[in-house]
Parts: structure tokens; sequence; C-alpha cells
């Protein structure tokens, strides 16, 4: 119903729901209050957005929180309209009984009624002149002037005007303003209105159809530059033009007629905005890159197609060209006053389909076609000045060639010597100065050595060295300038580089490169014939044919599903179609550039032109605005993003919806974001306008974000905004330098409880090994020392001897086993230099006492070596065990004892030169078997290896701190 664009650049429309905001790629509903009819939107000097509503009066949406709110509602007359800001910042507004003036800064309301007649709806619309006076279009009370010196309405033309001529029962619409100042107003039953502010003079221009009501118009300009007055109806859309006096009329914009609300102009961008019942109509003469010419009716049979075009070097104003079509002959085309004259090819002109067409110095135009009707000729020789076809003896000899009449192609060389050819018969080279064949090859050779296998010549054509190219169904041949050999230029490059080698046309750019349009794909070959480039993905279909370069180095490329466009320095390929102006979609084979500036695109029933300038005056990138800011996908409010935005560690993923506001079509438009701190350089996000980053890691982020054009023009500037992630409480430095002083403290508790655990498990055991050698150590001398005695005062042969001598060596060898326990439970024997300076006394006393031999090998370096007080005790036990057992079994006369600390482990190894025993048979003896536990306890393995006769070796290897 209404539309209009604020100071940022969005558009915005009122709809018969709510207000909405539009960026160029989506639409933004503002549903927070019920509107309904919104039929006026206006921004002010900080861009809040203040609009008329149906339901809930004046509502304003704030520009930093776009939150919305009423501002003004009368309860008996809610329904308001066409909310209008002037230029002293006053708003202005409307509803079923006058008009109001609102203070923007202070909402203070002022009323001026109407008078009251049988029109029941909102009263006025407004409109300011170049003098910035305030025009009030009061419907069926008329066209008021807003005096701000008195304050007050004074009527001007219509029913309520002051003067008695200009009372005339008018019900106006809404009305524009043109560059000379002057408004058109739109009227019910008046047509339309052209009123001078100045003279206040108007003149009525009445359509057609009088009956149809103009319900609004907005001022514009045509392809020419002239001023046109849009205008809407009940019926659709059209012109006015003030200086035809005319009203013309668009037909089938919709199958149906619709009604025009509103017309808006966008001056900035010359988009038209219109609101219809139908939706949103937008008029941009921008996209339109292409200019139309239709060849007029009557001129030829239509349909006819525009194959070739040909500039007329004997025109010297340059306005001549000649266009080959596809039968009838070729056409005369003046573009200074666009007119069109034929040129009846001699008969049967009607089926020849000119293929080429080559201008000669003298002036005089050869033309070369295929004849579909299989009737000579189909080479002519054409006099452009006198409009005359010649029978040369050089086009009757041509003409002689191949078994039906069709040239595919053809052209002069250097030397004036036309080449001829078709797919499948080869190519013939005639002389101009003799008239007679010089071709270079008979048609056997050509047929074994190029056609061969059904190779058909699609195209033929000639560098600027004046070497000859061919486009054939397997690939490029070139002409061996000195050996006249046809060589397959393709076979020089890597075999896989070609998917489909079938090459429809040729191109020669200026640098002697050539461009090869074939099938699914367009190549470009050095000037030796290897490929340099492949060109596959983008291209909209699979058929290319034909290929040119304009001026700039581009190349353009013919498909049929429309014209690409391909830019050699940065890469971009594009695609214009219907949508940018061009008649049809298929532009395969009819492409000319003419002076490397324009492009000609030949069509049926006409042609299109591209002046190759105006993609340089094409939109440019625009400066970005941020259209939505979401966390986890719901939108986070953001009042100005220069100010750093802080998130919270749990809001680490964040969309972005960036638009540079402009509004052409969405695939010209591309975008591009950089995350400074994330990525490692710029993503092209090509015509994709929203950025997602998810579980970012919390730190500082620079997020860069630009646009462009499809041309690969990109914003000079790029657009910023820093996002600072806050860590979580336990990733702060605070709470991390806390926790390590937690952690300090209880290791340090932990380590003085250990300490203190120690130091009394010390005390624990110095008082144990006291009392043991205090106590039982003392009552058991006392037991050993009373035996002893008492066995002095026996006799020998006393019942109670042997009982005694009993006692004496259990209570020794219990008060043996005590020293032991002692002796590892006293803290001071901890070190194991300690324990083996024991185990190598213990040794040296019970072998010397028995008379054995014995060797001890004991290194010393043992004094960072601990083992555990059971550890000690198991270890000491063994060795105890095995020497014991050694003296009581062996009946050795020599023994070797080796104690090693190697690497962290404890080596020892006890071996005498006994008796042996046979590991066998033994089974029951309980020093083994502990021997073996203690050695599991201790973490570590016992081998025992003997044999009768050969003594026994006891090996023990356990594992130390």
């Amino acid at each position: 119903m209404f539309a209009t664009k604020d100071q940022k650049g969005f558009m915005w429309f009122g709809t018969r729901r709510c207000p909405t905001r539009f960026d160029g790629n989506s639409f933004r509903n503002f549903l927070d209050i019920e509107t309904i009819f919104v039929t006026g939107i206006a921004a002010d000097n900080q861009n809040n957005i203040w609009f008329a509503t149906d339901q809930n009066g004046i509502c304003m949406i704030n520009s930093k929180t776009q939150k919305m709110e009423v501002v003004v509602k009368n309860p008996k007359a809610p329904q308001t309209g066409h909310f209008f800001i002037d230029s002293f910042g006053k708003g202005w507004y409307s509803d079923w009984f006058g008009i109001y003036q609102i203070d923007l800064q202070t909402r203070e309301v002022k009323n001026y009624p109407f008078r009251q007649t049988t029109y029941v709806w909102i009263k006025a619309s407004f409109i300011e002149d170049n003098d910035k006076n305030l025009w009030v279009i009061g419907t069926d009370n008329g066209l008021f002037k807003y005096d701000r010196e008195k304050d007050q309405l004074l009527g001007v033309l219509g029913n309520d005007a002051e003067k008695e001529g200009n009372k005339i029962p008018i019900v106006f619409s809404k009305a524009t303003l043109d560059n000379n100042g002057i408004l058109w107003i739109g009227t019910h039953n008046f047509g339309l209105v052209r009123f001078d502010p100045k003279s206040e003079t108007f003149l009525q221009f009445l359509s057609e159809d009088q009956r149809k009501i103009i319900l609004s118009v907005a001022m514009g300009k045509d392809e020419f530059g002239k001023t046109v007055i849009w205008f809407g109806d009940t019926e659709g859309l059209g012109v006015f033009r003030p200086d035809q006096e005319k009203f013309f009329r668009f037909q089938d914009i919709f199958p149906n007629a619709f009604r025009v609300d509103h017309i808006f102009m966008d001056e900035e961008d010359d988009i038209l905005w219109v609101s219809t019942s139908e939706g949103i109509l937008k008029y941009n003469p921008k996209n339109n890159l292409f200019k139309t010419i239709n060849i007029p009716d009557g001129i030829v049979r239509f349909p006819v197609t525009v194959n070739r075009f040909l500039p007329d070097k004997t025109d010297p104003s340059g306005n001549t060209l000649w266009l080959g079509l596809s039968h009838s002959g070729i056409l005369k085309w003046n573009r200074a006053d666009n007119s069109f004259q034929l040129v009846k090819l001699p008969h049967p002109e009607f089926l020849a389909d000119i293929r080429w067409m080559h201008q000669l110095e003298d002036g005089n135009i050869w033309i070369g076609a295929n004849q579909w009707s299989y009737q000579r000729p189909g080479i002519w020789e054409f006099d452009p000045r006198t409009s005359r076809f010649i029978q040369s003896p050089l086009s009757q000899l041509a003409n002689k060639y191949f078994s039906v009449p069709f040239f595919m192609y053809g052209f002069f060389d250097h030397e004036e010597r036309l080449w001829i050819g078709n797919s499948d018969e080869g190519i013939r080279i005639l002389e101009k100065s003799s008239s007679r064949d010089v071709t270079f090859w008979d048609s056997l050779t050509q047929a074994e050595t190029l056609i061969k296998g059904n190779n058909l010549i699609n195209d033929m054509i000639l560098d600027k060295t004046g070497k000859v190219w061919l486009a054939t169904y397997k690939g490029v041949y070139f002409i061996d300038p000195k050996s006249k050999e046809f060589i397959n230029a393709d076979s020089i490059s890597p075999i896989d580089i070609i998917i489909d080698p079938a090459v429809n046309t040729l191109h020669a750019d200026r640098d002697g490169n050539i461009w090869a349009a074939r099938w699914g794909s367009v190549t470009k070959s050095r000037p030796d014939g290897s490929i340099e480039l492949n060109l596959r993905n983008g291209l909209a279909d699979r058929e290319n044919k034909g290929v040119v370069q304009d001026k700039n180095g581009n190349i353009w490329i013919g498909n049929f599903e429309g014209l690409h466009y391909f830019n050699p320095k940065t890469g971009n390929l594009l695609r214009f179609t219907i949508n940018e102006g061009l008649s049809s979609n298929n532009t395969l084979n009819r492409l000319t550039i003419i002076g490397g500036k324009e492009l000609l695109i030949g069509q049926k029933n006409g042609f299109n032109i591209l002046e190759i300038d105006k993609l340089d005056r094409n939109e440019k990138p625009r400066k970005i605005e941020i259209a939505s800011f979401k966390i986890h996908d719901k939108p986070y409010p953001v009042n100005d993003y220069e100010i750093p935005i802080i998130l919270k560690r749990k809001d680490n993923s964040f969309s972005v919806d960036f638009t540079s506001l402009n509004f052409s079509k969405k695939q010209d438009n591309q975008y591009a974001y950089f995350l400074e701190g994330y990525d490692q350089d710029w993503i092209n996000n090509g015509p994709n306008y929203l950025v997602n980053y998810t579980n970012l890691d919390p730190k500082k982020y620079t997020l860069h974000l630009k646009t462009g054009t499809t041309l690969g023009e990109w914003n000079s500037l790029p657009f910023q905004m820093e996002i600072r992630i806050l860590p979580a409480f336990y990733e702060t430095w605070w709470f991390r330098i806390g926790m390590l002083i937690l952690f300090l403290l209880m290791f340090y508790t932990f380590y003085r409880y250990r300490i203190n655990q120690i130091l009394h498990m010390q005390k624990v055991r110095d008082a144990i090994s006291s009392d043991l050698h205090d106590e039982i150590g003392s009552s058991l001398s006392n037991i050993s020392l009373m035996g002893t005695i008492a066995q002095t005062n026996l006799n020998e042969n006393h019942p109670s001897s042997n009982f005694l001598e009993k006692i004496v060596q259990e209570s020794r060898m219990i008060s043996n086993s005590l020293d032991d326990i002692v002796w590892s439970i006293n803290p001071q024997n901890d070190e194991l230099s300690n324990l083996v300076a024991r185990m190598v006394r213990y040794c040296s006393d019970i072998l010397e006492a028995k008379g054995i031999a014995f060797e001890l090998d004991v290194k010393d370096n043992f004094e960072n070596l601990k083992l555990s007080m059971e550890g000690r005790r198991d270890f000491y036990l063994i060795f105890k065990e095995a020497i014991n057992n050694l003296v009581k079994y062996s009946d050795c006369t020599k023994a070797m004892i080796q104690i090693h600390p190697d690497q962290g482990r404890i080596l020892m190894m006890i071996s005498d030169n006994g008796k042996g025993f046979d590991l066998n048979t033994i089974h029951d003896r309980n020093g083994i078997k502990n021997m073996k536990k203690r050695s599991l306890k201790l973490n570590g393995k016992i081998s025992i290896d003997s044999r009768p006769g050969q003594g026994t070796s006891i090996k023990l290897d356990f594992p130390v701190r």
C-alpha cells in the first residue's frame, strides 16, 4: 500500500498487515503491535520510522532498538494515513476528519479539521514543492496550501477553494513533483491535473477511459532522459508523457487487472517501486544492459534471424551496418535514423541462410550462405554503393565447388585469396587476381588427412600472422605455413585436458591466442597451439558457439542458455539472459564486436546491442549495512556496530545478515567475509549474504565484510565490526590463578600430611624397634642364658638335657629372626646400601663358619636406590633363605654371590659347586616356595637352575625406585 526509503537505504513497505523492511535480499515484518493498513511511512533525521496505521494510530520504530511503539492514538478514530515529514521536521498525517501536525520531539499534536462531507475515509495526503511549501491533497475537500506564518490551511483548488473560479468538484488522490517544480495530481474524477504552485494555475489531462481513477503518481525519466509521469489506477500501471500529452498503459504485467495504491521513484537508484494489489513491482532500467532493435514489420518475412553483422567501410559516417539474415537476403541498417532496407539476394533468395560476409578494400562485400534450396549460387559479390550484385569470374568459379551449395565459412587472406569450405567436403583456395584454384591439397589428400573419420569442419579463421585455423569434431587444427600440413593443435597438450574435443567456432584474439568454443567447454590456446586455459565450470549449457573479444580483453561466448562474459584477468565468468534485456537466451554463433566497444547479438526479428562501457558504468558496490545480528538464530539487539559487541561464553555462535542495499537483481551482488582471529583469508560467499560462525573460542575477533558486483568490483573500505566473546568464569585468568593457588595449598597440605605421617611412622617404628629389642630381645637372651646355665649343671644323661638344648637353639633362632625384624623396622636402615651391607656380613659370617670359600661381587652404587620396608624384608629373606639352603644342603666347597644395580633394577645371583638336586623331584620345600612368593611381591622374577652333581644357581631380578 506504500513504499519509501529510509536514510540508510533500506526500503520500507506499508502492507495490509504491518510495516515491512527490505534490504535487497530479505523482508522483515514488524509485528510487535497490531497495525493493519499501513498507508504512510517516513524516516526522521535519526532514522526512526514513523507510520500511520488503521488500528493503532501513529506508531514509531526506534532505529537503534528496532522496537515498535504507539505514539498517538485516538480511541474514537484510530484509523490514520499518509504520514509525512516536512523539511522543518514536523510530522503530518490524516484521519477521517482532517489533518494533524505532530512535533516529533515533544509529540504534541495539533488538529486542522476539514469540512465534513459524505466522503468517509482518510482525508488527505501531503507533498512539498521546491520552495518547501507544504501542500495538502485533500480528497473531496480540495487542494490546500499550508501558511506557516499564519499556521492555517488555504484552499487553492477544489470544493473548498477560496477563489470562486477554482471551486471545482474534484476528488484528489496523490501528487508528485517534477524537476520544473510542477505538481502532478491524480484524481478520482478529473483525470491528471498539472498544477503550477507559483502561479496556482492548472491544466487537466484526460485518458481515453475517463472513468478510471488515478490513485497514485510519480515523476520519472524515460530512456532518453525525458520527463514522464507514472500513474496507477484500478486497472494497472502506465505513463503520461507531458511532451506528447498522451497516456500509455502497460499490458500483461499480471494476468488480470490490478490496483495500484502507491508509486515510489527512488531517485538515487532510478528504481521505480509500485505497490499493487498483487504485490510489489520493481522496475530498474539499469537492469537492461542490452538495447533491443526490432526489425520493423513489412520489411522482411517473419520469422527471420539476424546471423551476421558487417560495418560498411564505404560509409564515412560509420552509421551503416549490413545484417546477414537467415533468409531473403541482407538488411541495410542506418543506426542514425534506425531505418532498414532489405536487399534481396538473386533467386532463390528465400532459402539462403547467410553464414559469412567479408568486405574487401575495394568496398565490395562477399557473402556466403547455406543454400537450402540446393540451387546455386551460394556465394555473391555485392557493391554497397550501387546496391547491385556482381557476377565476377571469381564468384562464378567459387559457386562451382562442393556437391551442394553450402558455403559455411569463407574469408579473404592477406594475398586476396578467397578461402571457402563446408563441413564434409574440405577447403578450396581461389586466387582473386587470376580467378583460378590454388588449393594446396587435392580432395583425396584432405579426405585422408583432415576429414577422415567424419572429422567435420565447423569453422575456419585467419589470425593476424596469416595462419589459418580450423574448428573440427576432433579438435583445433592449423595449417603449417611452410609444409601446408594439417596439424592437430590439441595433440600438443596433455590428452586429458579436454573432455570433448569437438569445436564449433574459433576466435583469434589481439595477442594471437586462439579461443575455441567447444561442446562443454571453452579453451584458450597459445599461438603455438598448446592449451593454456580450459573453461568448463559455470557455462549454462554444453553447446557453446561464437567467441569474440572486446576492447578490454574480455571474452564473450555464445551459448544456448544465455550470453557468457569471461574476464581473463579476474577469472570472473558471468551469464547474461533475458533478465538483463536479451531478446532471447539463445546467442549461438551470432556475436559480433564492432570497434571493440560494441557487442551485437543476432536475434529473431531483430538484434541486441551492448555498449561495452556500460559494464563499467553499471552498479558500483555500496556502503554495507547490517540487516540483522543473531545469537543462536535469535535476534540480538545491537545499537551501534562501531562499538565492540560483547558476548557471553554461551553466546559463541552468531550469524550476520549484511547487505549493500543494492536493489539490482539479487544474483548481481557478491558477498565476502573474513573473521580475523579465526579465518586465514577472505571467503567469497557468492550471492549468499548470510555469515555463520559456531562454537568460537573466547577471545577478540574482528569481522570484515565487503560486497561487490559480478564484474569483480568490491568495496574499497570493507565494513568492520569487533566481537568479543568473554570467557566463562572457569576460563578467566583470575579463576585459573585461584585454582592454581588452591591446588598448591592442597598439595602443600597433602605434602605436610604425608611428611607428618612419615615422621609419625618413623617414631612408631623406632618405638617398635626399641621395644622389640629391649623387651622381647632381652627376654629371649635371658632364656638362652638360663638354658645354657641349666645345661652346665646337668649330667649328660639327664632326661632334660635334650629339651634344654632345643630351648637354647630355638631361643637363639627366634632372637636372630627378631633381630632381622628390628633391623628392617628401624628407619635408620631405609637406605638400600645398609641392607646390602647387612647381607654381605651375614653371608660372610655363615660361610666362613662352615669353611666354604666364597667370592663376593657387590657394586657400591646403591645410594640413590630405595625399597619399602616390606620390600627390604622380602629381598633380605630371599637372600637369607638361599644362603641357608646353600650351607645346609649343597655340600659345596665354593660359592659365588653377585648383587648389581642396573638401570632401576636389582640383579642378584647366588651359585655354588655343590651336589645340586633335581628340580622335578623337589615339591615340598617351603623355602623355595617362599622365595618365589616373595619375588612376586617385589614385582620381580626368580629362577633356580640346578642339576645333580652340577651345583645350584639362583637368579633374582626386580625393579627399585
